[in-house]
């Protein structure tokens, strides 16, 4: 039995999520956004997809409302799960990195050497991998077949990889993972765990 996981992170958004720590900041998609999301449609469009499974901030559930829409899915199908929020920036949310450099300088050198694991008043880095890990361990062995859409955040779709491939090359940085990217998870049976990576980070 095969199975897909397909990974959407949202569109560029009104806050400029390419450049800023958006996290709990419920910014909705730009008209780029929505444009880029509708991009996808060709690579999309030949799925089946059993359910979608979304992020319930709005760029997330406007990107998976736009795809649905894409894919001839009913909107009973669209379902919200409140674990797969981005994470909380904390003090830094809106922030671009130089001006996090320019508030909180000693963060963001301890940030810069990965000897941190939260943002200034922010959620905990291993606090938000185990609400989104959970999710993803939880659709893993759970009985769906064919091909299942989850579509939320950058750090969405890096902790369903580490969840199910591992850590990233580069000393366990991060996976790249640019705004409206679609990465793509095979398992070829129903055992949890057992997904390989079949494309990572396509761009339309």
């Amino acid at each position: 039995m095969t199975r897909r996981l397909w990974l959407v992170r949202h569109g560029e958004t009104t806050g400029q999520s390419s450049i800023r720590y958006h996290g709990r900041n419920d910014v909705p998609l730009s008209d780029v956004g929505r444009a880029q999301i509708r991009a996808l449609q060709p690579l999309l469009a030949h799925v089946e997809f059993c359910r979608i499974v979304h992020s319930p901030q709005v760029r997330a559930a406007e990107a998976a409302a736009i795809l649905a829409d894409c894919c001839g899915l009913a909107g009973a199908s669209r379902v919200v799960d409140e674990r797969l929020r981005e994470i909380w920036f904390g003090d830094c949310e809106g922030l671009t990195r130089a001006e996090i450099d320019a508030r909180f300088p000693d963060f963001w050198a301890a940030y810069e050497a990965g000897e941190t694991d939260a943002f200034p008043g922010g959620e905990p880095r291993a606090d938000y991998a185990a609400r989104v890990g959970a999710v993803a361990n939880e659709l893993a062995a759970d009985a769906w077949t064919g091909d299942l859409l989850v579509v939320g955040h950058r750090g969405t779709v890096g902790q369903f990889l580490r969840a199910f491939v591992g850590e990233p090359p580069d000393d366990g940085k991060s996976y790249q993972v640019e705004l409206a990217s679609l990465t793509v998870l095979r398992a070829e049976d129903a055992a949890p765990g057992r997904f390989q990576l079949e494309l990572l980070g396509a761009l339309p």
